[in-house]
């Protein structure tokens, strides 16, 4: 029962980082994109800046979620291992997986793709940095909800439990059916 409620977090809590560590990168992308063609000629307007942002999110941010997905999967594991092993630092694995999950991702994509770089802002260091970055904020995401969901399954379980065992333990007492003699019994005596 214990290990289920583990996965459940687990699964619970992997969603919403992924969703989190997917748009902070697009914004983050975005923002490096908007300053690369600013250096190079016209200035961006604020709405530009903004309209490019939303469509990033509409359009850039659901391919970026299924790397940083992929790169969860395989990186997150680890630091579960590893934790199993130190018993203590989960938030802080979890971020340092997530952040070098999504770096080895993306040179990995980076390698396979038939542009030098598949994201543009990974062409710098920088740039890489702080995509990277957005690995990590899902990594605390993920370590801190699956923490957060593990302990609100497990009150959960323990509440059931500890009513079945109360409910088990306190025997119904059966109504008695046999009738209650109010009066006394007193035998009458011989005249």
């Amino acid at each position: 029962m214990k290990h289920k409620s583990h996965w459940l977090s687990y699964i619970l809590a992997f969603l919403p980082a992924v969703f989190v560590a997917g748009l902070l990168g697009s914004v983050i992308q975005t923002q490096f994109n908007i300053l690369s063609i600013s250096s190079i000629g016209p200035s961006i307007t604020h709405s530009q800046r903004l309209a490019a942002t939303w469509y990033d999110l509409l359009h850039f941010a659901p391919l970026l979620m299924i790397v940083v997905a992929v790169a969860f999967i395989v990186a997150l594991p680890v630091a579960h291992i590893i934790v199993r092993v130190q018993r203590r630092q989960f938030i802080a694995w979890c971020a340092v997986a997530g952040a070098i999950g999504l770096w080895v991702a993306f040179l990995v994509a980076d390698h396979f793709a038939p542009m030098p770089t598949l994201i543009a802002a990974t062409r710098t260091n920088i740039g890489t940095f702080f995509m990277i970055l957005s690995g990590f904020v899902g990594g605390v995401v993920y370590a801190w909800l699956s923490r957060y969901f593990r302990q609100q399954l497990m009150k959960k379980i323990r509440a059931k439990h500890h009513a079945a065992k109360s409910s088990m333990s306190t025997p119904k007492r059966a109504p008695t059916t046999e009738p209650v003699d109010t009066q006394t019994n007193s035998k009458s005596k011989p005249e």
